[in-house]
Formats: C-alpha cells, structure tokens, sequence
C-alpha cells in the first residue's frame, strides 16, 4: 500500500522512489555488415523494485478504462492508445485506415504520415508542467502564453487518489544506484522523468503530455494525431502535416523540456507511384516554402 498512497516514512522515498540505474547501448541507426552501429545513445535505465512495479500494474489495472476513455475524447483529432491492451496494434492500424484514402489526392501536396518521436523523454521530461496537470491547474504560462497563471488543466480525475504516490515518487530527487565496472557504488540524484517498467508511470506521462500535444491539434484540425506514448503521427497533406510537427517541436521543447529524436523523424508516403527521389523532393520543397519550419529543416527528415 505505500506505493500506492505514497504514505512512506519521513526520509525513505528518496531511496523507494530510485533503483538500480544501468548504462545501456541504444542504436539510433541501421547497424553496418559489421555489425557496428552508425550512430548510437548510451541511455540510463532504472529497474524499480518489484513492489513498486507489482502495486503500478493494480492501480494500471483500476484506472486504465477511464484513462483511455480521457485519452481517446478530450481532443477531437488526437487519439492516444498508451496503456491499453494491444495499443500500439489499434495505432497502427487508425494510421493504416487514414493513410488509405491517399488516391484522388493533390499530388502536389500528397497526403502523408509524419513520426516524431522525442528523445529519451520518458526519463528527461520536467516533472512541474506534469505535476500542474495532475493538480488540474497551471503554476506557470504555458502554450506561448495561451495558458496562464491559475488556468485550469484537463485531466482524468480518476487519478486523483494517486496524487500520493506521483508526490512520493517525483516530488523530490530520487536516488539511482549505479555501480561501475570495478564495483564501485555510486549514488546519483535524478529530479527529472520517471522509470520505466512502471505502469503507472507510463499513464501519468502520456497523461500530463496529452494537453500539450493535444491544443497544438486543435489549430491544426485539417491533421489526424494519433499516438502510442511518446510517438506521434500526423496524417494530412504535406504542407499541413509539417506544418504541424513544426509547432509540435516547439511547444513540446517550451512546455516540458522535450526534445525530438531526429534519427525517428520520418515522413511516409502511402502513394506507391512516388519514387524515393520524388518525395525527397516534394518534402524539402514544403519545408524551404514555408519559413516558419526552418528549426524542422534542420533535423534532417527521413523519407
């Protein structure tokens, strides 16, 4: 129950809220015949005990139907499928059924589905824009100054009762222990994400970003978002999708520290009849036209 309500003895939930940190090798490319990597991330991981993880999967298990039903309505033209059952198949396939269509489309401006994919950010997101929209109000501006000061935050309130456990596990620094290859223990604080492996920690991510991906698809209504935690796609015309995914870059980066992963930008054309050359060219056409994606350029789009 501790890690359920958080209740913890004054001075523990530095150390409950840690765990065992590894330092694993994360491929951002293709390997070579080799078999070495191009381009590679040393990412920190952190295993949380198994009581922790154990009571995260019943609290998943109680609130995942009011969750998804918050992350399926809020926002007409965004669906988020994390945390139920076969998500990523259902994203897959709402992304399939709206790429379908793609014939009798302006070739000029094709219909596409952009990924984006932000950086490590389940372990470097800012925890107080995630606490704000757990509290269900803003402390700070946020969305270049359209939210203020006092303005409420959606949220699913079947999280509410949680609120213990977000403050025990996040509310402070967490102590991760790392030991290196001579044996040495070191103990590092960590004030920003949350772990892996945590079911409730996966909720209370796509949760609290969920507003902020969700009022940038509310000026774009000609796009469809759909998403699986931290990868998005955008499914419109190419102008429109880039357009998009530009905004998205800077409001995530402004609001909660997220940074996208170039490596996993990619922009995908259903229509067969596009070479490769062909939708490079359609793709940097868009971008050099519209001086607003400038900062878009500069990530290296793949097709």
């Amino acid at each position: 129950m501790p890690f359920v309500l958080g209740d913890f003895f004054p001075g523990h939930s530095e150390e409950v809220a840690g765990g065992k940190y590894f330092a694993l090798v994360k491929s951002n490319a293709d390997g070579d015949a080799g078999g070495a990597f191009a381009d590679a991330d040393v990412r920190g991981i952190v295993i949380g005990s198994t009581w922790r993880r154990c009571s995260a999967s019943r609290a998943v298990d109680e609130s995942s139907l009011a969750v998804a039903d918050y992350l399926l309505g809020q926002y007409d033209n965004f669906l988020q499928f994390a945390g139920q059952k076969d998500g990523a198949t259902r994203c897959a396939q709402i992304v399939q059924l709206l790429l379908a269509n793609h014939v009798d489309r302006d070739v000029s401006d094709p219909l596409v589905a952009v990924q984006l994919d932000a950086s490590n950010t389940f372990c470097s997101v800012a925890r107080q824009p995630q606490f704000d929209v757990l509290a269900g109000k803003a402390s700070r501006p946020y969305d270049e100054g359209r939210v203020q000061v006092g303005d409420e935050l959606p949220r699913p309130r079947t999280l509410d009762k949680y609120w213990g456990n977000f403050v025990s596990m996040q509310g402070h620094a967490s102590t991760m222990r790392f030991s290196n290859n001579q044996g040495v223990t070191h103990h590092l604080p960590c004030s920003k994400g949350g772990q892996q492996g945590d079911g409730l920690e996966t909720i209370r991510f796509v949760v609290t970003v969920h507003p902020s991906i969700g009022r940038v698809c509310e000026r774009h209504l000609d796009c469809n978002v759909v998403g699986i935690c931290d990868d998005i796609f955008i499914i419109a015309r190419l102008s429109k999708a880039v357009s998009c995914a530009a905004e998205m870059k800077k409001i995530l980066k402004a609001d909660l520290d997220m940074d996208l992963n170039a490596p996993r930008f990619n922009v995908f054309f259903p229509d067969t009849s596009f070479s490769l050359d062909t939708a490079r060219s359609a793709l940097e056409r868009a971008v050099r036209e519209d001086p607003a994606l400038a900062d878009l350029a500069a990530m290296g789009a793949g097709v």
